[in-house]
């Protein structure tokens, strides 16, 4: 009796962790993001791609993470989720931060706040939830706060045949 139970636990938690475990791979370790990475991410990202800039002491940006993650989780081919956190640096802990865990690549900002800010958008004055929509061809659509759904909708059908 004790063998089945052990059994159908250990069969339960195996279940339990397949059906939770996110579909991209959580990011494994914090990255720089210094005043040359949003050039690269432009170029080198697989697109689409999402990047949400956020604070650690951002109330609104946990959702936008979470409701982008769950939008991107089950897409074929997988799209990214970059979370750059601007006020990051010196914070190890941030992996852990189960918040972030729906991202594949996490970055804290390494340089002038002010200089990066600029690179990224020049009017951007740095309030959080910022959220990149790299789409697979055109331009990248820059949003405060969280993307409507057709927002989302057009940037994720950008490029796909008809």
């Amino acid at each position: 009796m004790l063998k089945s139970f052990k059994f159908c636990a250990a069969l339960l938690l195996l279940a339990s962790t397949v059906i939770n475990a996110p579909a991209l791979a959580a990011a494994k370790q914090i990255e720089n993001f210094d005043a040359h990475s949003w050039h690269r991410f432009q170029k080198d990202l697989p697109r689409p791609a999402a990047v949400v800039f956020s604070t650690t002491d951002c109330s609104h940006c946990p959702a936008i993470i979470a409701a982008l993650g769950e939008q991107l989780k089950n897409r074929k081919p997988q799209v990214p989720l970059v979370v750059v956190v601007m006020d990051g640096e010196d914070q190890p802990g941030l992996l852990q931060e189960p918040h972030y865990s729906p991202a594949s690549r996490l970055f804290v900002f390494k340089g002038q706040s002010a200089a990066l800010q600029y690179s990224i958008n020049p009017s951007w004055r740095g309030i959080t939830p910022y959220v990149a929509l790299l789409p697979k061809n055109g331009e990248t659509k820059l949003v405060l706060g969280k993307p409507s759904a057709a927002e989302l909708e057009s940037w994720l059908s950008s490029g796909q045949k008809h």
